[in-house]
C-alpha cells in the first residue's frame, strides 16, 4: 500500500440509539463497524458488532478473491465500550448509499480503510475496485485472461469461447504455445487492459493484505464454507488460501506487464512482486505449507539480503520445521510406547492378534 498518511479520525458525535459506529477492538489490533444498542449513564455504551467476514457492498454480488462465507451476520457478539475513543464515525464515503463510482475511487476508499485497521470494510472496497477492471465477465475473445493451471496462475490468451468453455492458448516455459480448452471455473480474472498505473495489481496486494489480517482475528468455526463449497472448519484456512491466490495473480500480473508493456515502472513492478512475495509466505506459514512459505522467503532475501521482514519470515520457518520435527518425534515414541505396551499385555496381544486376522481374511 502506497505511504500516506492515515485519514483523521472524524469526532464521534452524540451517540443515538441504532446508529452505526467503528469500535476498535479490546486488542486495539483492528477496528470494525457494530451498532449502538443501549447507551447508559457516563460513557457507557453497549454495542452489537459486526461480524468480520465480508460482504458485497450493498450485499449484492460475488467477491472474485475473498472468500464469501455463508450465514454471515448470522452470530453476532456484543460489546461494551466506556472509553468514547473507543469508537469513531464512519468515514465520510460510507454515508453515502448507491451510485456508481470507479475502480481508482473504491481503491482509493479501500487504502483509507486499510490505513485505520478495518480490514473487513477495507476488503469490500477493493473487491468493488476489481469487480470493474477484472470480472471474469469481461473476458472476451482476442483478450487476455489470468487462468488456474497445474495449480498455477497463468497468463492466457482466449481464442474462442463457447458457453462455458474457452479455447486459450498458453506459453509454455520454453516459449512455445500451447493450445487448450479450459472451463469458466478455471478462469481466475481477467486483465484489464487500459492499466496504466497498475491498479489490478495493486488492488490485488492491499485485499491480500486485508485477508492475512482477517485470518489472525477471525477464529469463527463451525459451517463456514463458501457458496457451493460447505464443510466443517474454521475462516482463517480459507482466507489464507484466498490470500496465497491473490498474491499469485499479482506476480503473474506483474511479471506480464514487464514483459508485454512498452516502458514498464520496473521498480514498481518488483516492489508489488516482492510484497506480494512476503505476504504470501505469510500466508503459507498460517497453512503450515513451510516449504512454499521457505521458498518465497528466500527469493526475497536473495534479492535483497537485508530485507528484514524476510530474514524474519526465514527464521520463524525454521523455528517451526524444528517444532514439527520433534513433535513428529514425540508422536512416534507415543505410538512405539502404546504398541509395546499393546504386545506385552494378554489384552493387548489379543487385539493385535484379531487386527492380523482382520487384515489377511
Amino acid at each position: 500500500m502506497e505511504h500516506q498518511a492515515a485519514p483523521a479520525t472524524p469526532p464521534i458525535s452524540p451517540l443515538a440509539v441504532g446508529s452505526t459506529v467503528r469500535i476498535r477492538d479490546g486488542s486495539g489490533k483492528f477496528k470494525c463497524r457494530a451498532i449502538v444498542a443501549t447507551i447508559g449513564e457516563g460513557n457507557s455504551v453497549s454495542l452489537v458488532r459486526d461480524d468480520l467476514a465480508p460482504v458485497p457492498l450493498g450485499r449484492v454480488g460475488d467477491f472474485l478473491i475473498a472468500p464469501l462465507f455463508l450465514g454471515v451476520g448470522r452470530s453476532v457478539k456484543e460489546c461494551e465500550s466506556d472509553n468514547p475513543d473507543d469508537l469513531m464515525e464512519l468515514l465520510p464515503f460510507e454515508d453515502k448509499n448507491g451510485g456508481e463510482t470507479t475502480a481508482e475511487i473504491y481503491k482509493s476508499q479501500g487504502d483509507q480503510l486499510l490505513r485505520i485497521s478495518d480490514y473487513t470494510c477495507a476488503a469490500a472496497y477493493y473487491e468493488a475496485a476489481l469487480s470493474k477492471i477484472a470480472s471474469k465477465s469481461n473476458v472476451s475473445i482476442g483478450g487476455s485472461c489470468i487462468a488456474r493451471r497445474n495449480g498455477d496462475a497463468v497468463i492466457a490468451d482466449v481464442d474462442c469461447i463457447d458457453d462455458n468453455q474457452y479455447d486459450v492458448i498458453f506459453m509454455s516455459q520454453d516459449g512455445e504455445e500451447e493450445e487448450a480448452t479450459i472451463s469458466s471455473k478455471d478462469i481466475l480474472c481477467s486483465i484489464w487492459d487500459k492499466d496504466e498505473t497498475y491498479l489490478q495489481p495493486r488492488c490485488l496486494l492491499n485485499l491480500s493484505r486485508c485477508l492475512v489480517k482477517l485470518a489472525e482475528f477471525d477464529a469463527t468455526t463451525g459451517i463456514v464454507g463458501c457458496h457451493g463449497q460447505t464443510k466443517r472448519t474454521t475462516r482463517q484456512e480459507k482466507y489464507r488460501s484466498s490470500a496465497v491466490l491473490g498474491c499469485s495473480i499479482t506476480i503473474t500480473l506483474c511479471e506480464y506487464y514487464r514483459e508485454s508493456t512498452a516502458s514498464p515502472d520496473i521498480l514498481l513492478l518488483d516492489s508489488l512482486i516482492l510484497k506480494s512475495r512476503l505476504i504470501r509466505s505469510r500466508s503459507f506459514i498460517g497453512r503450515n505449507m513451510l516449504r512454499n512459505a521457505m521458498v518465497d522467503a528466500k527469493k526475497v532475501a536473495s534479492q535483497n539480503p537485508n530485507n528484514k521482514d524476510a530474514l524474519k519470515l526465514i527464521s520463524e520457518i525454521k523455528a517451526k520445521e524444528t517444532h514439527n520435527k520433534l513433535l513428529d518425534k514425540k508422536i512416534s515414541k507415543e505410538v512405539c510406547r502404546w504398541v509395546k505396551k499393546a504386545t506385552t499385555t494378554a489384552e493387548g496381544a489379543a487385539a493385535i492378534e484379531r487386527m492380523d486376522d482382520e487384515s489377511s481374511s
